[in-house]
């Protein structure tokens, strides 16, 4: 036998190979496993929670004092026009035909819209808790609801 030669007609080079490919490929495995388990802990699968009952689909009005209130729609007509509110306010029963605010007869608002927003104002609508009382704003709120076929208390 020649020096450097072994017992399997195997030489150096080719020995080798027929390690470092099988090596190179366990390498390579463990490296995508160890990368697939990367960041995995903030990985979650979505689940679909369950709701019973109804969801509401526009924003949450608060509850304010004037809910609590039975609004008298035939006095909430005579509020309605003192105060301004046809100004801002399409409301077919009032015959106003404001453009600032929403067409009153489109959006339907139910009872807790119209005293919280009343109440307190917002978007472009100033709050009228300071220059109406808790009564006129249950009454022009029942003249709303009324009016526009909305959800009474």
């Amino acid at each position: 036998m020649p020096t450097g030669s072994r017992a399997g007609g195997l030489s150096g080079p080719l020995e080798s190979a027929a390690v470092r490919g099988p090596a190179l490929i366990l390498v390579l495995l463990l490296g995508a496993v160890v990368l697939a388990g990367c960041n995995s802990q903030g990985v979650a699968s979505p689940t679909p929670n369950t709701v019973v009952g109804t969801v509401a689909s526009g924003p949450a009005f608060p509850v304010v004092p004037a809910f609590h209130l039975k609004g008298t729609a035939s006095k909430g007509q005579s509020v309605y026009s003192s105060a301004g509110c046809g100004s801002c306010h399409t409301l077919a029963a009032a015959h106003s035909t404001g453009t600032v605010g929403p067409n009153l007869d489109s959006l339907k608002p139910d009872y807790r819209a119209v005293t919280a927003q009343v109440t307190n104002g917002g978007a472009q609508m100033p709050p009228f808790k300071g220059s109406l009382s808790t009564q006129q704003i249950a009454d022009v709120a029942a003249f709303v609801v009324k009016s526009t076929g909305g959800q009474a208390p």
